[in-house]
């Protein structure tokens, strides 16, 4: 080998050591950093009938201070017909079917932490009611924040001499 072909492979070769690009294409790449997982939540749903009977709150229902204030006083008597729970993963529809034979789909949109000491964690959910045959929805999309413990309360659908009052509470 030549003087000149020598120096060259030299060269070469002390460019492949100054440049680690050739070492760093043979090195798999970092992941990328990924939230941590949502855990998941159970909800209970509680499906109430409300008329004017007169008949009081069924004792099974237990507090619930709400159904004595407006709008919900404007019922006098309210019968638990349903208490379910269900749990929800974050993007997931779980299901229920009322006693109207329309169906709710609840989901767990996002879990919004705490920025601030005194704050609390805030669920934020997305519950929908559709008719059996699929047609118009009674409650196309309602999306909602909640803290656990709160019930949040879906009414007016017409139900044997009354309403339905379907509360969802994000369970501690």
């Amino acid at each position: 080998m030549s003087l000149l072909s020598l120096r060259a492979v030299a060269l070469g070769i002390g460019i492949a050591l100054a440049c680690p690009a050739a070492a760093l294409a043979q090195t798999p790449p970092n992941p990328p950093a990924q939230a941590p997982a949502v855990q998941p939540v159970n909800v209970e749903i509680i499906v109430l009938h409300a008329t004017n009977e007169g008949t009081g709150i069924d004792p099974k229902i237990g507090k619930m201070p709400e159904l004595g204030q407006p709008p919900f006083s404007s019922y006098n008597s309210y019968k638990l017909l349903d208490r379910s729970k269900l749990p929800l993963t974050k993007g997931n529809a779980q299901t229920t079917t009322l006693p109207n034979q329309r169906v709710m789909a609840v989901t767990l949109k996002d879990v919004i932490e705490p920025k601030k000491k005194d704050e609390v964690r805030k669920f934020v959910l997305s519950a929908s009611i559709q008719r059996p045959d699929k047609g118009k929805s009674f409650l196309p999309l309602l999306e909602v924040n909640a803290k656990a413990g709160e019930t949040l309360f879906v009414a007016g659908q017409s139900y044997k001499g009354g309403i339905l009052v379907i509360g969802i509470k994000v369970l501690p």
